[in-house]
């Protein structure tokens, strides 16, 4: 029989895309944080612009009884200025599809086939990338984010030290990784990073890595019966269904779309996803080609991942290659 498409549209609304949303949200340990930080912003506007903090306030000091005060005005913000990533997933329904089904059972089985793959093909799309998106039109990655002398945020790292991540690419072999004397020792190189990445009082409070990175970590901590009880926060990780383990109570969780050899040390006070309230996880509506004999749509989603501090973050891009 011919498919109802007023039917299945309202299905698609109404029955698939909020679990459809909240599953590509905790399909990223990131995306699951920093939902749960409050860490998503929610606006429109043409681009997304953001706040930065570079300079400290040089009209201050000390004083007594008549002395003169510095009133000068001082230069201390500028902003950082992302651009909207835009994402679809397209659904298909041939007509040969319609003239097989047969009853309402039919409809919605074919139905949520088209779902599951949509799904499965957005969870591919962003969480490759949140780590190594570079397009123009999509998001801008955690790589280029967590980089030196790079433009990031239409702000040049070559022209403004202060915006400048910490990255770490010597070639951390995996022996001396889980070596406590090497200066390559993995405990070693978390501590460093806490350091290079601490400021004002504000410290790493996410470790993102792959499986292969946390198992070395997790190994090493076990080793030294260091291995830390959940808190809070990262109970909160794990009953999305990430494996999470703690190093001075911050959760570490490894991701399968972050790049090889690789290691991120983050701050998510410094890091917001940018959610578009007009198209998050959209569904156009059904149409039908001129020249196809089907009915085509597409689930889009608009948002970005922005950095406000590069200092307050490190990565490691050659950890256990050989």
């Amino acid at each position: 029989m011919a498919l109802n498409y007023d039917y299945i549209q309202a299905q698609v609304q109404e029955k698939y895309l909020p679990g459809f949303a909240n599953n590509i949200y905790e399909s990223s340990a990131l995306l699951t944080t920093l939902r749960n930080d409050g860490r998503v912003s929610v606006r429109g506007g043409e681009r997304i612009t953001e706040g930065v903090t570079y300079a400290k306030n040089t009209a201050r000091g000390t004083y007594s009884e008549y002395d003169a005060v510095d009133t000068s005005p001082a230069q201390k913000r500028t902003r950082a200025r992302f651009e909207w990533g835009h994402y679809y997933v397209t659904l298909s329904l041939a007509k040969t599809s319609e003239l097989r089904v047969s009853g309402d059972n039919a409809v919605m089985s074919l139905l949520a086939s088209e779902m599951e793959s949509a799904e499965l093909d957005m969870k591919d799309q962003l969480g490759d990338d949140i780590f190594t998106g570079v397009a123009v039109d999509g998001i801008v990655g955690l790589v280029s984010a967590i980089n030196t002398t790079n433009t990031y945020g239409a702000i040049s790292g070559n022209d403004y030290s202060w915006w400048r991540s910490t990255l770490d690419a010597t070639a951390h072999t995996i022996a001396n990784l889980k070596t406590a004397s090497s200066t390559s020792y993995i405990m070693t190189l978390l501590a460093t990073a806490w350091a290079n990445c601490t400021h004002n009082g504000s410290s790493p409070n996410l470790v993102v890595t792959t499986w292969d990175m946390f198992g070395i970590i997790e190994a090493v901590l076990q080793a030294q019966a260091t291995y830390e009880q959940l808190n809070a926060r990262s109970q909160a990780i794990a009953q999305s269904g990430f494996r999470v383990i703690q190093y001075r109570g911050v959760p570490i969780v490894p991701d399968e779309k972050c790049p090889a050899y690789s290691l991120y040390v983050l701050n998510t006070n410094f890091l917001k996803l940018y959610v578009h309230p007009d198209d998050d996880f959209e569904f156009s509506g059904f149409v039908k080609p001129g020249n196809q004999l089907v009915r085509v749509g597409q689930i889009t989603w608009s948002g970005q991942i922005g950095v406000t501090s590069r200092w307050a973050f490190q990565r490691f891009s050659s950890v256990g290659a050989s």
